[in-house]
């Protein structure tokens, strides 16, 4: 069976992400012990590498991408890859002076970069993160399914987006919700924001996204791998232009996001 590396092709492809987290690993990995979190086939790992690290230890669960990791070791011997969950696995004794942990799912709910991170900082608190936030926000939409099918789908379905603009149909400006500052412990989230209709109707999902800030001041646009939206269907409502709609948005960073029209 062929082995499926197009993930890890379209983030090797993402020129613009690699030179944005190239920059700031070479500003800060010199001399230093890094752990790369979640390391895929190498590209963070080998910028540390290049940028002077002391050490890189790589973490990587994916069977398919560890291989890769093993030909780095080859190439740098103060390279060590580590096939273990960092969610679970022991932590080497030689604790991070610099961690990289990618950012690729809308508002996190795919990838438990929170809670990898949160132990990382309780074991090392004084750890710098690459990157250094995340920028969520959120949208009122009205979902439109284009096959004519009299179909309506119920309340928590979720759909994940990529380039699919012409599914929804835009009922509010976007909100930023919520940034999570991976340079130190990040907590539950639990806020009401209110979202301001730019037109009447009716609305049945909202529509979620993130921006990946990389270093201080430098947030990258929503192009290629970073283009993904979360579409979550709500219980149908009518607004009313200019009127607010308030939203209460409970999360832990993982699976269990929580939308409730208030």
């Amino acid at each position: 069976m062929p082995i499926d590396m197009s993930f890890h092709w379209e983030m090797l492809s993402d020129g613009d992400r690699n030179e944005a987290y190239r920059d700031a690993i070479q500003q800060q990995a010199r001399g230093r012990v890094v752990y790369d979190l979640g390391a895929g086939v190498g590209p963070m790992s080998y910028y540390a590498l290049a940028a002077g690290a002391r050490r890189v230890y790589g973490f990587e669960i994916d069977r398919d991408a560890y291989p890769y990791l093993r030909r780095l070791a080859r190439a740098f011997p103060n390279f060590v890859p580590l096939r273990r969950d960092v969610l679970r696995g022991r932590f080497p004794q030689e604790l991070p002076e610099l961690a990289i942990c990618e950012m690729w799912s809308v508002w996190l709910t795919d990838w438990p970069m929170v809670r990898a991170l949160n132990r990382l900082h309780r074991a090392a608190p004084r750890c710098p993160v690459i990157p250094a936030r995340g920028h969520h926000v959120i949208q009122l939409v009205r979902a439109r399914e284009r096959a004519g099918l009299p179909l309506s789908l119920a309340p928590g379905a979720e759909a994940a987006l990529f380039g699919s603009g012409t599914a929804t149909e835009e009922m509010s400006l976007p909100v930023r919700v919520a940034v999570t500052d991976f340079r130190g412990v990040v907590g539950a989230l639990d806020v009401t924001v209110a979202v301001v209709p730019l037109t009447s109707g009716r609305v049945d999902a909202v529509r979620l996204w993130s921006y990946e800030e990389v270093s201080p001041g430098r947030i990258l646009p929503r192009v290629a791998t970073r283009s993904d939206a979360l579409l979550r269907w709500i219980p149908p409502v009518q607004v009313t232009e200019g009127r607010r709609v308030r939203l209460r948005i409970r999360h832990r960073w993982g699976p269990g996001l929580s939308i409730s029209v208030l």
